[in-house]
């Protein structure tokens, strides 16, 4: 089963395979398969935080802003081999998915929100 991130220009992502301090706005629709999710936290950012638009541009994300942070199985990972080196090893690397929620975008944080708690046994 997939969960679908509406196109939203409110809503913005980042994941490990870009730079920390960027964010990408949601332009088109994606889907993320729920199966390969082993992690979820849903949180509010508590003091402002500066990030970068993908064209270099700082961008304020206001508090109150809704995170659902989406952590990988380790079937969804990056190997990172130390080749070379003494101790040789893989280091693997659990992809992630931060959605950030900006107010206007509540509506969808919300259905995104109830989507995951229906599949979380209490």
């Amino acid at each position: 089963m997939f969960i679908e991130v509406k196109k939203n220009p409110q809503v913005y992502l980042q994941h490990n395979g870009m730079d920390n301090q960027y964010l990408a706005p949601v332009t088109s629709s994606f889907r993320i398969n729920l199966g390969l999710i082993a992690e979820v936290s849903t949180y509010s950012i508590k003091e402002k935080k500066i990030k970068k638009t993908l064209d270099g541009m700082d961008f304020e994300i206001p508090v109150g802003t809704h995170l659902i942070h989406l952590e990988m199985s380790y079937t969804h990972t990056s190997h990172k081999a130390g080749k070379g080196i003494a101790n040789e090893h893989t280091i693997n690397e659990r992809f992630f998915y931060k959605l950030f929620f900006l107010s206007e975008a509540h509506d969808e944080y919300v259905r995104l929100r109830n989507i995951l708690d229906r599949q979380t046994l209490a």
